[in-house]
């Protein structure tokens, strides 16, 4: 049975967030939430028998919850990589490496946008709320699907031995994924876009700030400008430590709001006061708080957490 809501879904309250403007009422927000989650929302309206029953559970699940979006995801631009059959928790960043060299970049097979069918959104967006937008996101950004087919080590080696390979394996993914967002633009159902790229570790970014101005900023600023030129709001979902970027972020690429805070690197309540008059600080209560915490203790800091962003 479909969870009670308290208020109407509506984007238009996402929307002044992405404005830095205060909205009438708390605004939540998530990349994803989880198979688990959804069931537990809306039980037996759980459905994933194909695509579109799946796009409609996310739909039904974020609705039932009083989100004011929908996350959705069209399937078809997947960056082929080796497979990697190894059981347990964790996973290589080496694992799955495809191109090593100038030979297998030209025999890999790129995924075609053409395989993507743009369609559902028309079609799921049936089922949104009349208020709600659809905010897309892609299989991996654009570092993450590079680092994906060329693995973490091979790729900090490559910038050394063949610099202008890394950059070609960073163009043939970047405008992939650039195609993949200016088609969701052209549905009125798509209120904002969300790139989700990993960029950093705990303590610095994954590669050099220089090597990402150079190979991967470009590519979202290009995708930016685009949102940006459709009257739309881009939203960046970035974990990892972002002091020697977020110049880049909020001046350069010039995303409206960014997601996922971590305690051990920057909490949530010090990036809000640090940067909540230059973006949008989205979600951000740390997922090992929320693990790990009492329910008083969650409901204590979720608390003043709303009354900072109130009183602001």
């Amino acid at each position: 049975m479909l969870r009670k809501k308290t208020w109407e879904p509506d984007f238009a309250n996402l929307e002044l967030v992405l404005q830095k403007k205060k909205p009438k009422r708390p605004v939540f927000f998530d990349f994803i939430i989880g198979e688990d989650k959804e069931k537990m929302l809306i039980g037996d309206e759980h459905k994933t028998d194909s695509e579109f029953d799946r796009v409609v559970s996310t739909i039904k699940a974020f609705d039932s919850a009083g989100y004011d979006h929908a996350p959705i995801i069209i399937r078809g631009l997947s960056f082929t990589r080796k497979s990697d059959e190894k059981s347990g928790q964790t996973k290589s960043l080496n694992s799955g490496a495809t191109i090593t060299d100038w030979d297998s970049f030209y025999n890999y097979q790129w995924p075609d946008i053409n395989d993507c069918d743009f369609s559902i959104i028309t079609k799921a967006g049936k089922y949104l709320s009349p208020k709600v937008k659809f905010v897309p996101f892609s299989l991996d950004g654009i570092l993450e699907n590079t680092i994906g087919i060329v693995g973490y080590e091979n790729i900090c080696m490559m910038l050394y031995d063949e610099p202008e390979l890394v950059k070609k394996i960073f163009s043939n993914v970047g405008k992939r994924i650039r195609d993949y967002f200016a088609k969701c633009l052209e549905y009125p159902e798509v209120g904002a876009i969300l790139c989700n790229d990993d960029w950093g570790f705990n303590t610095q970014t994954m590669l050099p700030p220089d090597v990402l101005r150079e190979n991967v900023f470009p590519w979202y600023k290009e995708i930016s400008d685009l949102v940006h030129s459709k009257g739309k709001y881009v939203i960046l979902h970035s974990c990892g430590n972002y002091n020697s970027i977020i110049e880049d972020i909020v001046y350069d690429i010039k995303v409206d709001g960014r997601h996922s805070y971590e305690d051990n690197i920057t909490p949530v309540e010090v990036a809000y006061d640090e940067l909540s008059d230059k973006i949008a600080v989205l979600g951000g209560i740390d997922v090992d708080f929320l693990a790990r915490s009492t329910p008083e203790s969650i409901k204590l800091r979720s608390k003043k957490m709303l009354e900072k962003t109130r009183n602001r």
